[in-house]
């Protein structure tokens, strides 16, 4: 009886012995994250995009009637709904947001001036890749944050636009969507 109670592990285990050793898995190759194609013109689709002035309101909704009427005003200078946008991506992302001057940035992140049509000067850097990029455009006092996302289908994209400024409690932040021209 002894010897049996020996013997039952090994056979057991004979099964287990027997079988193929799994041969270890191989690395894989890191996918390659395909090209993404910003060039070209892209229209606003105002149905899937935020009311800028309707935005405003809500954000400042809690602020004394003073405070309201001043922030009201900057956000409405510096915050603006585009309806084009035209998009190069070459040595640079170079972006015309309508009529502006077009904001070229080097991917590297460096820092370049570029000066809007109404003479406000800016510092503008460029982040990120892929299907992702910000570009973060510094003025006098405050900061605009604009994150461009395209979109699985290559045919629209997002611009999430964040404005920033020491004194205001909390960041305004609105999003526009574009379709690509056709």
């Amino acid at each position: 009886m002894r010897a049996l109670a020996l013997l039952l592990p090994c056979l057991i285990a004979l099964p287990i012995l027997a079988q193929k050793a799994k041969p270890a898995p191989t690395k894989a190759e890191p996918a390659k994250e395909p090209k993404v194609n910003w060039d070209g013109e892209w229209t606003l689709h105002a149905s899937q995009s935020d009311k800028i002035d309707e935005q405003i309101e809500t954000h400042l909704k809690d602020l004394n009637f003073g405070l309201r009427l001043l922030w009201k005003k900057k956000l409405q200078s510096a915050c603006k709904s585009f309806g084009q946008l035209d998009i190069l991506a070459g040595s640079t992302f170079s972006v015309t947001l309508d009529k502006e001057r077009s904001i070229d940035t080097p991917f590297d992140g460096t820092e370049e001036a570029w000066k809007r049509s109404d003479g406000e000067a800016f510092k503008v850097s460029l982040s990120g890749q892929g299907p992702t990029l910000t570009q973060t455009l510094t003025g006098e006092g405050y900061t605009l944050k604009h994150v461009y996302s395209m979109r699985k289908d290559g045919a629209s994209l997002a611009l999430q636009v964040t404005y920033t400024h020491p004194k205001l409690d909390n960041p305004f932040s609105y999003k526009l969507v574009y379709k690509r021209k056709e």
